[in-house]
């Protein structure tokens, strides 16, 4: 363990617990760990991407020639070149809104690919590519609900005659509130954000190799490489066999790289058309062109309660934006959907969702992939329903509280609750915060009539883990012993050679150290899901969980047969100053057979295992953040004192990096609630492509996080985890919106929309 590594405490699995530091953060720290830029590439040629300039146009004749006669161009290559037929990552969207790589007769947003530029280095590409003269005829631009969905509206695709991209409209129930005394509606708009990873995208494509000429070697940043490959042979038209895809480390994905970049499209096929290693280098204005935008909907939301404050029915309208090219977008309402019940016993939902397309940049999944959406909605909800009732936010929320004595619960969208104590976690955050001494002072504040007033809130959540299959494989080296773990999940940020690698040591009683991780390479890892919808440590955890033991069984019979002993009575040895980590004779200290010697007994056949789990069914992790905000009355100005996440992620792996996931998804979360919005002027130009237009927080803006965790182990996973990446980005953009509109809610404001800026804040107090 560096210097430089904390140290933690992780389960193995079995209820027991051991110390050991992250293994990855000595590279990180000392700069010793690749990036994808940072990996020789001088066989490469370099390419630029000439793109739209306006959201919606005709595209005429495009002008090459002072771009093919620049220095150093070796290609400019456009949609004719390449033949690529359209792109549809997900299959339920209409072909007809396929994604043509590079435009073809149209173009539909700002930002989309028109041509590629190759030539000798990067500086040569991006100023041939600036001579590319596109002609486009401008035709009508819809950039919302209201443009998109009125009638008469301009049509993206006429094939389709509408800009409606799917739409559901079932379980219509006209007689949902005959019983309700009270209905409280609110609209509930979550702005577009960007996924702004720490790292913009490079790829490598080198076409031939050792799979022979028709084959590609692929580098790429990526949230998984057999994704990734699969994604890329159905696009080319080839053979998964033939492509091999790689990642070094990737800073970030956040969902964003969940399925693969257009570029990296268009990058392969250029490559295997020229004959030549290729190379691209994102810069972050096009990152944020041309990444997946993130949210984009917008909730209508009314829910009846009965005298009491129980709820007795919620309709929810979801429009969703999809953007130019209908990506994931329309996966995100269907998702809001099936969480529409949150955390609360509600009886009868009626929700209806349209996802419709705009002359946007495409939406897909961003950290939470639906489900922040409907809670924003839901725990707004609540705290106008708590207003009108004269009632306490937290009160309202404890009488409708799903209990742990309740679980598991089938909500009437279809999901079934696993495990969870969701009153517990509220009466938690609100222990933490110093609910009741919060109060007071906000009492005080308003009696004095103070210029900077005190707001709290909270928001209560369910998140679905993301499980499906997941392959997991462990080998124990026969020279030196040491353990090699390989899991089908791609780390990028998640310590997944931490939790994963610790998970397997705790197995078979060795050290973190003796622990050799390996992910992200399609040649090396047979098949795997990536990594998504907080799924690596309940999957891949579990899939090497299963490994690790079919690798300890076989390794005790080993042991018992040279050691003339019971396998039950084979018992893992850990290293000591005389020895190294084995097997050997509980009670017998002396007679240990080490993992190298066990691997050698094992013959050719050598000891190791290969696992593909799969779950039966999801399991749901939960919690309750609290923030605590001051605000400036006279400026709208808006400070956040205090955040606090108890979130229940079940069995609880490695309580740093939960803490950091802890961390890292309410950072997200602020940053929805108080900065982040992608937007664009009536013409359809984006607003923000840069970090000066686009305002991520930073250290400075946010305080130091209380977190806590319940720890309740899920029935569903082999090692009792549940998710815990997306969970600050569920909870906490509403959490600290809640908090803002308390602070001047004795003002007269009773809602105020994402992001909560300043200036709308002024001018609602001031209204």
């Amino acid at each position: 363990m560096s210097a430089a590594s904390p140290a933690v405490t992780a389960s193995d699995g079995a209820g027991g617990s051991r110390s050991h530091g992250r293994v990855e953060d000595d590279g990180f720290l000392r700069g010793t760990t690749a990036f994808l830029r940072d990996l020789p590439s001088s066989d490469c040629l370099d390419v630029a991407f000439v793109r739209a300039t306006v959201a919606h146009g005709t595209l005429g004749d495009l002008e090459l020639d002072d771009a093919r006669a620049a220095p150093g161009v070796m290609a400019v290559l456009t949609a004719a070149d390449l033949d690529l037929a359209p792109f549809h990552p997900f299959a339920a969207v209409p072909a007809a809104f396929g994604r043509p790589p590079l435009a073809t007769d149209r173009v539909r947003f700002v930002g989309e690919l028109v041509a590629i530029v190759v030539a000798d280095s990067a500086a040569h590409a991006v100023d041939a590519a600036e001579l590319v003269g596109v002609h486009t005829e401008p035709l009508p631009v819809v950039i919302d609900a209201d443009d998109a969905l009125a009638d008469g509206a301009p049509v993206l695709f006429a094939e389709v005659g509408s800009n409606i991209v799917l739409h559901y409209d079932k379980g219509r129930l006209d007689d949902l509130f005959d019983t309700a005394a009270h209905v409280i509606e609110g609209r509930f708009p979550n702005q577009r954000l960007a996924s702004a990873p720490m790292e913009p995208s490079t790829f490598v494509v080198r076409p031939g190799g050792a799979g022979g000429s028709s084959a590609l070697d692929v580098w790429a940043t990526c949230q998984g490489v057999h994704v990734a490959r699969h994604e890329l042979a159905e696009a080319l038209g080839m053979d998964e066999a033939d492509i091999r895809v790689r990642a070094a480390a990737v800073g970030g994905g956040f969902g964003g790289r969940h399925s693969i970049a257009i570029e990296l499209v268009v990058l392969a096929a250029a490559a295997r058309h020229l004959g030549r290693a290729l190379r691209w280098d994102e810069t972050r204005t096009e990152n944020l062109l041309s990444m997946v935008h993130g949210r984009a909907q917008c909730h209508e939301l009314a829910m009846g309660f009965d005298d009491d404050g129980a709820i007795t029915g919620l309709r929810v309208r979801n429009l969703a934006d999809c953007g130019a090219y209908p990506h994931f977008g329309p996966l995100m309402p269907f998702m809001s959907r099936k969480l529409a019940c949150g955390p609360y016993r509600i009886p009868r939902v009626d929700y209806r969702w349209v996802a419709y397309a705009t002359n946007t940049n495409p939406v897909g999944p961003y950290r939470g992939a639906g489900q922040p959406e409907v809670t924003n909605g839901l725990e707004r909800i609540m705290d106008l329903a708590a207003a009108r009732l004269g009632l306490d936010p937290l009160e309202l929320r404890r009488r409708n509280l799903l209990t742990a004595e309740e679980l598991p619960h089938t909500t009437v969208t279809g999901l079934t609750y696993d495990s969870g104590d969701y009153p517990a976690t509220l009466a938690r955050a609100a222990e933490l915060v110093g609910y009741d001494e919060l109060r007071a002072e906000q009492g005080r504040r308003r009696a004095a009539g103070a210029t900077t007033q005190l707001g709290v809130g909270v928001a209560c959540y369910v998140s679905a883990t993301d499980g499906r299959t997941e392959f997991g494989a462990v080998d124990v080296d026969p020279d030196d012993g040491t353990v090699t773990v390989r899991a089908g999940t791609l780390s990028h940020g998640q310590s997944h050679a931490t939790v994963v690698g610790g998970v397997v040591a705790a197995t078979l009683g060795i050290d973190l150290g003796a622990i050799r991780y390996l992910d992200a390479d399609t040649d090396v890892v047979p098949r795997g899901a990536g990594t998504g919808g907080s799924r690596s440590a309940q999957m891949a955890g579990s899939a090497a969980q299963a490994a690790a033991a079919q690798v300890l069984e076989t390794a005790r019979a080993l042991a018992a047969d040279r050691l003339e002993a019971r396998p039950e009575d084979i018992v893992a040895m850990p290293s000591s100053a005389e020895r190294p980590a084995g097997l050997g004779v509980t009670g017998v200290p002396t007679s240990v057979l080490s993992w190298a010697e066990l691997a050698r007994a094992a013959g050719p056949r050598g000891l190791g295992a290969e696992v593909d789990l799969r779950l039966d069914g999801a399991s749901f992790s939960s919690g309750t953040h609290a923030s605590v905000v001051e605000v400036d009355v006279e400026t709208g100005g808006v400070r956040l004192v205090r955040h606090v996440a108890v979130d229940d992620c079940g069995t609880v792996l490695d309580a740093t990096v939960v803490a950091g996931q802890q961390h890292g998804g309410s950072a997200a979360g602020i940053g929805q609630a108080l900065f982040e919005a992608i937007t664009y002027d009536a013409e359809g130009n984006p607003r923000a492509t840069t970090f000066a237009d686009y305002l991520l927080p930073s250290a400075a803006d946010l305080p130091s996080f209380d977190t806590a965790t319940l720890g309740i182990p899920t029935p569903i996973a082999p090692n009792g985890a549940k998710g815990i990446g997306e969970n600050g980005a569920v909870a906490a953009p509403t959490s600290v919106q809640n908090a803002v509109i308390d602070a001047v809610a004795h003002l007269g404001v009773r809602h105020l929309e994402l992001p909560v800026t300043p200036e709308a804040v002024w001018r609602a107090v001031t209204a």
